[in-house]
């Protein structure tokens, strides 16, 4: 049992990282909850840069950092029967090149669900309606982990979980315990959406905002 941070999507806004970083010996846990890659104003050279970043910044933190995959990363590393708002094929062409093997090998590898002190951490949250099989037929709907939508014809599953995907103000609870934590994105105009708030939980039980910015 520990104290968790838990960070929305942050798409390729590396200072994010850096904040962290400066906190991160506070927390037992920190956690980040996909969509690294993409945004409206990125190169695709930013979400390489983003990606590296994260890699590295849990390599040397071993014990402590957790990433899950988003539905922006995912599609870039594995077969999808579509494309989605954001997709860029220069970001596909440079995560296949040599220099990037490594890379993309730990992008295949990130996992859809972590699961600390029985709190369940996805991209967009775990639902009723997902079959949950983790393959690309399995993931690429909008009932899945990386894809579903509060707003949308789901039911999320009665258990605490955290996830991110669908921005928001501020952290919030869509229902008891599920809580909402895409705080971090901007209009095309890069104008900012949200209030830049993670989420700390203590012991899986206690849940409170943490503003970033």
């Amino acid at each position: 049992m520990g104290k968790v941070l838990a960070i929305g999507d942050i798409h390729t806004k590396i200072w994010i990282i850096d904040k962290v970083a400066e906190i991160t010996k506070n927390y037992d846990k920190v956690i980040f909850c996909g969509d690294y890659a993409d945004d409206f104003s990125a190169s695709p050279q930013d979400t390489i840069n983003t990606w590296k970043a994260l890699r590295d910044f849990q390599a040397n933190n071993q014990d402590n950092v957790e990433l899950v995959i988003g539905n922006h990363d995912y599609l870039y590393v594995h077969d999808t029967t579509s494309f989605q708002s954001g997709y860029n094929n220069m970001t596909h062409v440079l995560i296949e090149a040599p220099e990037n093997i490594d890379l993309k090998a730990w992008l295949v590898n990130l996992p859809v669900i972590v699961k600390i002190d029985g709190v369940s951490y996805s991209h967009a949250g775990i639902t009723n309606e997902w079959s949950g099989a983790e393959d690309s037929n399995g993931l690429w709907n909008d009932t899945s982990p990386i894809w579903a939508r509060p707003n949308s014809n789901v039911t999320y599953k009665n258990i605490p979980q955290v996830f991110g995907h669908t921005p928001s103000e501020t952290c919030h609870e869509v229902k008891r315990g599920v809580w909402c934590i895409d705080t971090f994105s901007t209009y095309p105009d890069g104008e900012p959406f949200g209030d830049g708030s993670a989420l700390q939980i203590i012991d899986g039980k206690e849940f409170s905002r943490l503003h970033l910015k």
